[in-house]
């Protein structure tokens, strides 16, 4: 049997350590830096506080790559991460470094900016409030809107104390009615006020009854007598 692949073993191993060395100074020598534009995700909210006011969305994010990195460092693959954890009612200050920034493999981050990001925290409370259709238009002529039904007839919301403890009710987003001659029933949105959010139902169902409005003064009439 020949034994080739163990003729000279020591300076093939050698060959292959030198190329491999080689191989990565090549690599690692090959580097420069980017900037890309990362999305802020903001982590660590306490249960008894609320995000407000206009928080930053981005920050610009400097990265080391090597040529084959350098592809898979763009839109989505940088997130920076700032945690308002321990952090009360108020404004704060959050500090960003490199090691807050999630990036690919291969890719190093060399440089956050801003480093320092203003947040407001405002009191939060739940609140379970009735909801109210808008109605948007008339029916058509010679009818009209005998009765409006809301499912669920209540919601829960979240948000700032300020904000909820004004609030007697929750509207719906406009519900159309301009033109008709029959009920019309709709799944439609809330109108809800900023930093307010549903804690469940984020719609309700809407059923406006429209009847013609000889019916309407005839059903009058009989509970009159």
């Amino acid at each position: 049997m020949s034994r080739w692949p163990l003729d000279n073993w020591h300076l093939k191993l050698l060959s292959l350590t030198i190329a491999v060395a080689l191989w990565a100074f090549v690599v690692s020598s090959d580097r420069r830096q980017v900037t890309r534009a990362a999305p802020v995700e903001y982590v660590g909210v306490g249960p008894n506080v609320i995000l407000v006011g206009a928080p930053r969305e981005t920050v610009d994010v400097q990265v080391e790559v090597t040529r084959w990195t350098a592809a898979r460092v763009g839109p989505g693959s940088l997130r920076a991460r700032a945690n308002l954890a321990g952090l009360g009612e108020g404004e704060s200050v959050v500090q960003l470094s490199p090691a807050d920034v999630q990036a690919p493999a291969g890719a190093t981050v060399v440089r956050v900016a801003p480093a320092r990001l203003r947040v407001i925290l405002a009191a939060a409370v739940e609140r379970t409030l009735p909801v109210v259709a808008r109605l948007r238009g008339a029916p058509a002529p010679g009818t009209t809107v005998d009765r409006i039904v809301v499912d669920p007839a209540a919601v829960q919301v979240e948000g700032p104390r300020s904000t909820i403890e004004t609030k007697d009710a929750v509207e719906t987003l406009p519900v159309n009615v301009a033109g008709r001659r029959s009920t019309l029933t709709q799944s439609v949105g809330l109108a809800l006020p900023e930093f307010v959010y549903p804690t469940r139902d984020r719609s309700v169902q809407v059923i406006v009854e429209i009847t013609p409005e000889a019916s309407m003064a005839g059903r009058q009439q009989r509970s009159g007598r």
